[in-house]
């Protein structure tokens, strides 16, 4: 039996990785603006694209959109987002941030910048590019297998 050297593998290092900023950056909205971890990212989510459904803002923060059901109703009652009748279809609702949710906004961004800096921290720009070269190539490799997969199945 096969067993993986998970010390040389890149994907759990990613992995590692992206958790680490992610737990950095939730105890600090939790800490610092009283959001969960879904809360700053629907905000964040909406502060790109307004009017999305529970459905996109669930693709767009990687969730699945029955779970972000009582938790839009809790920013609704907080007053951070609002819920609109699709005028297109009015079996969907669509989610806008209201005003009191830009301040938010703009405390989240300053979050996150100020964790890159701690994250980055004795990395230089060059090696930075290079990650971030690095990983579009792995993400359009992996991509582009998954089309291939997807077109080749039965």
């Amino acid at each position: 039996m096969q067993k993986l050297d998970l010390n040389e593998s890149l994907g759990m290092a990613l992995i590692l990785a992206t958790k680490s900023l992610e737990r950095l950056a939730d105890a600090k909205m939790k800490t610092e603006l009283g959001l969960t971890s879904s809360q700053w990212k629907i905000i964040l989510a909406l502060n790109f694209i307004e009017g999305q459904t529970q459905k996109e803002i669930a693709e767009k923060i990687y969730s699945d959109s029955s779970t972000l059901v009582p938790i839009i109703d809790k920013m609704v009652q907080n007053g951070l987002v609002e819920r609109r009748v699709d005028p297109n279809d009015r079996r969907n609702n669509r989610i806008y941030l209201t005003k009191k949710a830009g301040n938010v906004v703009d405390a989240i961004v300053d979050i996150v910048i100020n964790m890159r800096k701690i994250a980055y921290k004795g990395i230089t720009n060059d090696e930075l590019k290079l990650v971030r070269t690095i990983l579009d190539k792995i993400t359009a490799n992996s991509e582009n297998a998954i089309k291939t997969q997807k077109q080749s199945a039965p």
